[in-house]
Order: structure tokens, then C-alpha cells, then sequence
């Protein structure tokens, strides 16, 4: 999943350059960047995204104190001393030094924003206890898959205020990113994370500099945290041999999508942090449904999720050890919970379980099942008023759900959003021709809402969903039938990746890959 935080300029930055870059730990006073990352065991943050060339920074080059500071402090250059001395020394003023240093306005409130990454809780046992392979692997397409989404973030959804009216207009595609990796979580369990701090400095369509319209990023927080997900397990389950199943972890929730055959023991041992915020949620919605003897609505849950997990977090260590010792000490406490045998066979575990699956379900998405599907449940969850985001994220959780970690075909989930769109959803805003609105800001109702003028009855839209999900049962089994009956035709081939340093164990089969390249959307 991927959360989101805001970082405020002046100081913010300094939490940073003192606990996230050496892995959440305490860097000790005195100590210069490069000896604290070394000490804590890991690697140094890193540049990213496709706006590093108008800074004169290179993708994958090492992230600085100085410009942290400069840029997500006080919204500059990241080589803004460097600017600045030059400038000096050519006779220029201290007021224009300055200024060439700025990258746009300054800086009002919000100098960036912390985009987490992180595995869900099986991907996270089997790095863990897995081989040193397979735990290189596992890391490898994180990362990629990282670069993904943050590709079609910075391509899709940046937006920046124009004009004296601050008028919202598209972006140029582009960002500038430092990614700090992580290895434990505060209780020192296994938690592979990143850290993306994006800055709020993007380049207007004039290519001047402006600033990030941070709402209208957020907004699509949800549908970027299930395109990581989604992506994830496919591209695990196609390295591997995998397949996913659900698990119900919250009770009254919606599945979470996990490896097949990692016992839930490991699951929940590395989630020491969600078993307590899960804990103190318990309690939060007792004592609410005992004040105000109200059902407890999505958007309050929310917010009793956050101070949960705010409650129940614990002081943050003051060293980190290095990954070698950590998985030592991993290893250890997982084979006194489940078992020596278990922990050296969790890959094999894991494709046995995998290869009952694939016997018992089906590799065909019916798109217009699947609309029907998606926008029962958004207007269920929503409240029959949603946008665009909404029936993305589904679309979204729904590959992941039914295609149990299989690759869907490219761009399948905006061809399942479009037709969402087409076929069960009418505009709640009022058209104006002279202004038409961007899709991503427009309100939609479904067909079946009482006011709806394309629909003579209205049946609930609970009713609706279930009939939706028997739909798409019984045209899954027809298309599966039918490209039984048809002859096979080669697929594409995948872009081969590097092999890792050790072999893997031999799979009993090889699933069909995709391209990565393939999957970006355009709408």
C-alpha cells in the first residue's frame, strides 16, 4: 500500500536528515550523513523522476544534506549554495544571487510530500526468510515497481495554480523525488518501505516554475496506492510462480490480497504495528458506537484509523542494524513460531499453494461485468455520488481480487473505468459549455439513482451489486469456455530481467509474462 504525508517547509525537513535517512533510527549529533547511513545498515537516499535534468541532477545519484535542505527547507535549488557563490563571485548582487537560487514563488506552507511505499504483510515474510535471491528479487521490482507508479503520478495528476485567479492547469510531466529505503518498523519486525518525498516545485506549461495544486494530487492518493498493489503481486507472481488469496485480517473490511501459501502466523508476526492499531481501532469504534449509537461511516473510520495508529506508536529506536543482522535475528524468532521446516520451505510452500489455484480459476476479464461491478460498489461505499478516482481504485481492486495475482492485459483497468463511465454513470454536475470541467473533477451518479433520467426503476444498490457479481461469474465461465475452444496463439513475450546472482529453485511452471511499458494509461 502507499500512505501520504505532507512536509512542511523551514524545519520539517530536518526530521528527515535526522531519523528518515539513516532508517528511522536517531543519528547521533556530530555525525556526518554518510557515517550515519553506513552505521544504521542502509543504503543512501536517491534521486528520482523526470524533472531532474532542469535541476542539473542525475537519476540515482545520492541525496545530500545540503540539498535537502535546500529544497524541501526552503523550496530552492537543491544546489543552491553552489548558484549562489557563483553568482556572487560573477559581481551579481546578493538579491540576485538569491533569486536565481528560487525555483518560482516561494514557497508558502507545504514544501513536499511523503509518498511510503510498502509491501503487503506475506511479500513481507518472504523477503524476510526468504534466500538471498529471492529476497533480491523481491526488492528489484518493488523498486520498479516504485518508479511505475511515481511515472504515472508525475504524468497524470500534477496540476499548479496560474494567474491572478489561480487558475488549476496541467503540469508539465515531472517531479523531483528523493527515495530513502527502510528495512524494520519501529518494533523491529521486517517492514521493507521507501520513502518517496516528492517536492512541491513543478514546472508550469511556459516551463517556468510553480507549485504543486497538492489537493488535486492527493486526490488520487487512493488509485496510486492500488495501482502499487495491483502491480506488485503481479509482477512477484509472475517472477515466482505465485498466485494470492484472500484474508480477512479486519473483521466487517474488504479482503487484502495476499501470497497463497504463507501461513497467517508469519503474516501476523512481522505486523506487530497493524495487530496494535487494529487493537486500539476495536476500542475507538466500542466507545463510538456507545456514545452515539450511529453506524460508523468510512470517513470516520478513517480518521479513528489514523489516531489508532498514532496511539499505539512506539518511541523510535535510537540505532538500526544492519539488514544481515536483522534477518539473523528474523529468521530466528520465525523459526521458534512456526518452525524450522516451514521457514526453509516457504518458497515451495508458497508455489504448491499456488498451482492448486491457477486449476480453479480463470485469466479472462469481462470488462463490462466488471463496470457493472466497480460502480455498484463505489456507489454503495460512496454514497451514489463518486468521481472518476473512485471507480479507478476499484476497477484496481478488482484485477487484483479476481485475477488472484495472474497479469491483466494492458490498460484493462481504464477500459473497465471507461465503460463504468459510459454504461452505468450520468454526470451530477450541471454541463457548462463554456467551462467544461476536467474528468478528474467531475461528480457522477449511477444509472439505477432515483433521479436518474436513463432509469425508470430504482432498485438498491446493494441489489444491483449482487446481481453484478453473478454476472460476472457467469460471463467469465462463458469467455473461459470459449478461449478454450479457440486454437492457442503465442503471447507477447515479456523484456527480460537481470538474473539474479544465485539461481532460484525451479518452478513447476512458468506463467505468462507482460510488459511493463504496456501498462501506463492515457486518458
Amino acid at each position: 500500500m502507499v500512505t501520504f504525508k505532507q512536509v512542511s517547509k523551514g524545519s520539517a525537513y530536518k526530521y528527515y536528515g535526522r531519523e528518515v535517512v539513516v532508517g528511522d533510527g536517531r543519528r547521533p549529533r556530530g555525525r556526518s550523513l554518510e557515517e550515519a547511513q553506513e552505521e544504521a545498515g542502509v543504503p543512501p537516499g536517491v534521486w528520482m523522476g523526470r524533472a531532474l535534468p532542469a535541476v542539473g541532477l542525475v537519476a540515482g545519484a545520492r541525496v545530500t544534506e545540503g540539498q535537502m535542505r535546500n529544497l524541501f527547507g526552503e523550496g530552492l535549488h537543491p544546489d543552491a549554495d553552489r548558484i549562489v557563490a557563483g553568482r556572487l563571485a560573477a559581481g551579481d548582487s546578493p538579491a540576485a544571487a538569491a533569486r536565481a537560487a528560487r525555483l518560482g514563488y516561494r514557497i508558502q506552507k507545504w514544501s513536499g510530500n511523503d509518498l511510503v511505499f510498502r509491501p503487503p504483510g506475506s511479500v513481507q515474510a518472504l523477503w524476510a526468510l526468504g534466500t538471498p535471491p529471492v529476497r533480491q528479487l523481491v526488492e528489484d521490482i518493488h523498486t520498479r515497481i516504485i518508479g511505475e507508479v511515481l511515472a504515472e503520478a508525475e504524468t497524470e495528476h500534477l496540476w499548479v495554480r496560474v494567474g491572478g485567479d489561480s487558475t488549476v492547469q496541467r503540469a508539465r510531466a515531472g517531479v523531483i523525488a528523493a527515495r530513502f529505503r527502510h528495512y524494520e518498523n519501529r518494533d523491529g519486525m521486517p517492514l521493507l518501505h521507501d520513502h518517496v518525498v516528492l517536492s512541491v516545485k513543478v514546472r508550469r506549461q511556459d516551463d517556468r516554475w510553480g507549485t504543486l495544486h497538492t489537493r488535486s494530487f492527493l486526490e488520487y492518493a487512493v488509485a496510486l496506492s492500488e495501482l502499487y498493489y495491483q502491480r506488485l503481486m503481479e509482477e512477484i507472481c509472475r517472477a515466482l510462480d505465485l498466485a494470492t488469496v484472500p484474508r480477512y485480517p479486519t473483521a466487517r473490511q474488504r479482503p487484502v490480497m495476499e501470497l497463497a501459501g504463507i501461513p497467517e502466523q508469519l503474516i501476523d508476526w512481522a505486523a506487530t504495528r497493524n495487530k496494535a492499531t487494529m487493537q486500539r481501532l476495536a476500542e475507538l469504534d466500542g466507545q463510538y458506537q456507545e456514545r452515539t449509537r450511529q453506524p460508523l461511516t468510512t470517513k470516520i473510520r478513517q480518521r479513528m484509523m489514523e489516531r489508532a495508529s498514532h496511539e499505539t506508536r512506539p518511541p523510535k529506536k535510537k540505532t538500526s542494524q544492519p539488514l544481515p543482522a536483522l534477518r539473523e535475528r528474523w529468521r530466528d524468532g520465525a523459526v521458534a513460531l512456526v518452525g524450522e521446516e516451514v521457514v526453509d520451505n516457504l518458497l515451495r510452500l508458497a508455489r504448491l499453494a499456488a498451482a492448486a489455484i491457477r486449476t480453479t480459476i480463470g485469466t479472462v476479464v469481462d470488462v463490462a461485468a466488471a463496470a457493472l461491478e466497480i460502480t455498484a460498489i463505489v456507489s454503495v461505499h460512496h454514497g451514489g455520488r463518486f468521481r472518476h478516482r473512485h471507480l479507478l481504485a476499484e476497477a484496481l481492486r478488482y484485477l487484483t481480487r479476481t485475477l488472484h495475482g495472474h497479469p491483466a492485459p494492458p490498460h484493462t483497468d481504464t477500459a473497465i473505468t471507461a465503460a463504468a463511465l459510459r454504461d452505468h454513470c450520468i454526470p451530477g454536475d450541471p454541463p457548462n459549455p463554456d467551462k467544461p470541467m476536467p474528468l478528474a473533477n467531475r461528480t457522477f451518479t449511477p444509472v439505477w439513482a432515483p433521479k436518474s433520467p436513463r432509469s425508470s426503476t430504482t432498485p438498491a444498490a446493494h441489489r444491483i451489486h449482487h446481481r453484478a457479481r453473478a454476472e460476472a461469474a457467469r460471463r467469465t465461465t462463458l469467455a473461459r469456455t470459449e478461449a478454450q475452444q479457440m486454437p492457442p496463439v503465442r503471447q507477447q513475450e515479456h523484456t527480460p530481467q537481470a538474473a539474479p546472482q544465485q539461481p532460484l529453485p525451479p518452478a513447476p511452471t512458468q506463467a505468462p509474462g507482460v510488459r511493463a511499458s504496456d501498462f501506463f494509461r492515457r486518458w
